[in-house]
């Protein structure tokens, strides 16, 4: 029989306790290495509310199956994801005359979206495939009432009467504005400036003009955030018999240096340069950024196209773009770049004059200033006018603006306590801006007693 030998045991000892430990840590190692990836995700909820629907989009992670059901009292939309989570499943409040709210129901096996109806309402549900800037989405269109007015025009400009449905009446000069991009299309974006909204305040300016001539009439595809898809924007011109079709946009460019106003017009062979044919397909994409899957039908498209009033139309577009880029020229703010053919979607369906109008660059920094300022959306607007009339030659017109924006400006008022520019500004009809470039002040302070220049009371027609 041995005995064992204290030196012996230690060494065991020793050895037991470093296989254990080294087999604690591999084991720990391999539970954490191995620990299951995170699951496909709902990454947010989107939304936005216009005149005939509201839109909700749900951004995932992944693809997924889904499933929609119905219910009622209360009405609501509910989406099941099976699989998902969410990384934020705070509640949504929307309020507007489709939807209370859309609330979030994470489950031990799947996340549940539902949409709180006002009442039982249509709705569309449909996925859409990841692209190199977006990522997955679930959408669901909540359906309102449709009404002849609103089939016609999201809201009127100005006029509510002028803007109405008249099938048959043909006795005004209809204009229809198209500002473009709206609700999740932003468009162009610089130092948080967004082009949906420049070209919404010029457009609802030049609305405004339009409207004040007799014998016209202004037409807006959108007056306010949302988005009318390519083909809703042509229907509604066609819906409202319009005489002429403006799409308004603002540019960007790489070179900062690059400025001024270009305009496009229908080619039926496609972009004349290079750069219209990028231009072209850019906006030809724009379904895809809002978010809709219906494209018109190319047997529609092409009958329209192969009309023979198409060669006058065509004619009539250039023309227009070419007079629109004259009264640019003769402005103080829009410096003319050129006039060029493109194949843009939304001037494709259209038998009738029509332009897409970028105003000017975004990526400009003289530009830029106009673009966002109240004074230069105004004098854009009346570019745009003004070019219209000319290519009419409708001199009553163009008396009627020229009397329209008559200000005389006299040095008469004296600052009381508790004015200020913005104050001032609302009372006299003007802005800011003006204000300060007709009194050469270089800052926004004034002083009780100062003697400034504003527009004379009665001398705005």
């Amino acid at each position: 029989m041995f005995r064992d030998s204290p030196n012996l045991i230690g060494k065991t000892r020793h050895v037991v306790m470093f296989v254990l430990c080294w087999a604690l840590f591999f084991s720990s190692w391999i539970s954490g290495g191995l620990r299951a990836a995170p699951g496909p995700e709902v990454l947010q909820i989107r939304y936005f509310s216009g005149p005939e629907k509201t839109r909700v989009v749900l951004d995932l992670s992944s693809s997924a199956s889904y499933e929609v059901r119905e219910i009622n009292s209360p009405h609501r939309v509910a989406v099941n994801l099976p699989g998902f989570s969410f990384s934020n499943s705070a509640s949504i409040v929307v309020q507007d005359n489709l939807v209370h709210a859309i609330r979030c129901n994470p489950g031990p096996s799947r996340s549940q979206v539902v949409l709180d109806l006002v009442k039982s309402s249509d709705f569309k549900v449909f996925s859409l495939p990841a692209t190199s800037s977006l990522p997955y989405r679930v959408v669901l269109d909540v359906f309102g009432e449709q009404t002849e007015t609103k089939s016609v025009i999201a809201q009127p400009s100005s006029q509510p009467s002028s803007v109405t449905m008249r099938p048959g009446l043909n006795e005004l000069f209809t204009v229809v504005i198209d500002p473009g991009h709206g609700g999740l299309d932003p468009g162009a974006v610089r130092k948080g400036f967004q082009e949906k909204d420049i070209v919404l305040k010029v457009c609802l300016e030049l609305a405004n003009l339009i409207d004040s001539i007799p014998g016209y009439r202004a037409v807006l595809t959108r007056s306010g955030d949302y988005y009318p898809n390519l083909g809703r924007r042509v229907e509604i011109a066609r819906e409202v018999r319009g005489d002429l079709f403006l799409s308004v946009h603002c540019n960007t460019h790489r070179k900062k240096d690059i400025k001024g106003m270009e305009i496009y017009f229908l080619s039926l062979q496609g972009a004349t340069d290079r750069q219209a044919s990028e231009l072209a397909d850019k906006e030809n994409a724009a379904d895809l950024i809002g978010l809709d899957p219906e494209k018109p039908s190319d047997d529609w498209v092409m009958r329209i196209l192969m009309d023979m009033r198409m060669t006058a139309v065509l004619h009539e577009s250039a023309r227009l773009s070419e007079h629109i880029l004259m009264a640019a020229d003769a402005s103080q703010i829009a410096q003319k770049r050129k006039a060029k053919q493109a194949g843009f979607q939304v001037l494709k369906s259209l038998a009738m004059p029509s332009a897409l109008v970028e105003l000017a660059y975004l990526s400009n920094e003289s530009d830029q200033k106009n673009l966002v300022s109240v004074k230069g959306q105004k004098l854009y607007a009346r570019v745009l006018a003004d070019g219209l009339l000319s290519w009419r030659h409708d001199l009553r017109g163009e008396a009627v603006l020229a009397q329209k924006n008559r200000v005389i400006w006299r040095e008469n008022y004296s600052v009381r306590k508790g004015d200020s520019l913005w104050a001032l500004a609302s009372r006299f009809d003007t802005t800011i801006d003006e204000i300060k470039s007709h009194n050469l002040l270089q800052s926004a302070s004034l002083a009780v007693g100062q003697i400034l220049r504003l527009p004379g009371e009665g001398s705005r027609p």
